[in-house]
């Protein structure tokens, strides 16, 4: 072998550790990438999930106060007509007798 020939394989053995350097950089950074990636994607699935439980919560928090306003307020409009099913009550008599009366009493000046 010559001397031109052993330089031209030892250049060529220096490139292509230089590029096997090359792509083991490579290599390191997307896996330092992707594992970045993983991370950050995991945070952000928590912030999503810690704020859906929250929304969720309020949800639940409304639900039971809507519950309680729609019992509160049946109860207020059963108490009201009990009230004005007693009055009535009380006051029947004295309005048939009203009636009656009207009737029987007519004015025959016309």
């Amino acid at each position: 072998m010559s001397a031109p020939s052993s330089q031209g394989i030892h250049t060529l053995l220096e490139a292509e550790k230089e590029a096997s350097g090359i792509v083991a950089q490579a290599r390191e950074y997307r896996v330092k990438r992707l594992n970045n990636a993983r991370t950050d994607a995991i945070a952000e699935i928590e912030t999503i999930q810690k704020r859906k439980a929250h929304d969720l919560e309020e949800i639940q928090k409304n639900s039971v106060n809507q519950e309680e306003l729609a019992s509160n307020i049946q109860k207020d409009t059963d108490e009201k007509m009990a009230a004005i099913k007693e009055q009535f009550e009380k006051k029947k008599a004295d309005a048939v007798a009203k009636l009656v009366e009207a009737v029987v009493t007519a004015d025959v000046d016309e």
